[in-house]
């Protein structure tokens, strides 16, 4: 019997992430805190804007350009980029288990919401722990976000397994939700313990 495919959520579950360090490094550049420039971020469209880039709708030139011009930043793409993309630390106790479950016989795939800036930096930050994986699923190439349906079904479809044979890890409730009403096994991530123990219940050795 072929094992579970385990499909794992990249933010909060595999790494942890903080906007706020973003927040910071271009409130700098305007001699605003982090706390003030999220302020004026949210207020002048980022979160709106993000939400687009992550969707695939925007380019990640485009979305420079339109986050940078009403917050009167004037910085080179590359700039950006670089203030944008490091934001993340690897959960390292999730990180152990990534190698003993592949050598299981697991399917590995990573499902994300996420862009492509992100996306290309924590590829090759994280590059140790995320080779073990066999496919990525990332919405801004999917051109659809947790918790839509098609999301899940494409996580199953790309491992080539029935939904009900793939577990989906997610440190969010909305989208394991999503992911069980697409036919899946859902996981609610709060802790590596936890997940150490649900895991078990489904017969996955950990």
């Amino acid at each position: 019997m072929r094992p579970p495919v385990l499909v794992f959520d990249f933010g909060n579950v595999i790494s942890f992430f903080d906007y706020m360090i973003i927040h910071g490094r271009f409130g700098r550049r305007l001699g605003l805190s982090a706390e003030a420039f999220r302020t004026l971020a949210e207020e002048r469209g980022m979160t709106r804007l993000l939400a687009e880039f992550e969707r695939g709708a925007i380019s990640s030139e485009e979305f420079s350009r339109r986050v940078q011009e009403p917050l009167g930043l004037d910085i080179a793409f590359e700039e950006f980029a670089a203030d944008w993309q490091d934001i993340f630390e690897l959960n390292e106790s999730v990180a152990a288990l990534i190698p003993g479950l592949k050598k299981r016989g697991h399917t590995l795939v990573l499902g994300s919401n996420t862009n492509a800036i992100h996306a290309a930096f924590y590829r090759r930050r994280f590059r140790e722990t995320l080779d073990h994986f066999d496919h990525f699923v990332y919405s801004h190439e999917l051109l659809i976000m947790k918790p839509d349906r098609g999301f899940f079904e494409a996580c199953a479809k790309v491992a080539s397994a029935p939904p009900e044979s793939c577990v989906f890890i997610d440190d969010i409730e909305e989208n394991v939700e999503g992911a069980r009403a697409a036919g899946l096994i859902g996981l609610h991530y709060r802790d590596t313990p936890r997940l150490i123990a649900d895991l078990r219940e489904l017969g996955v050795e950990c």
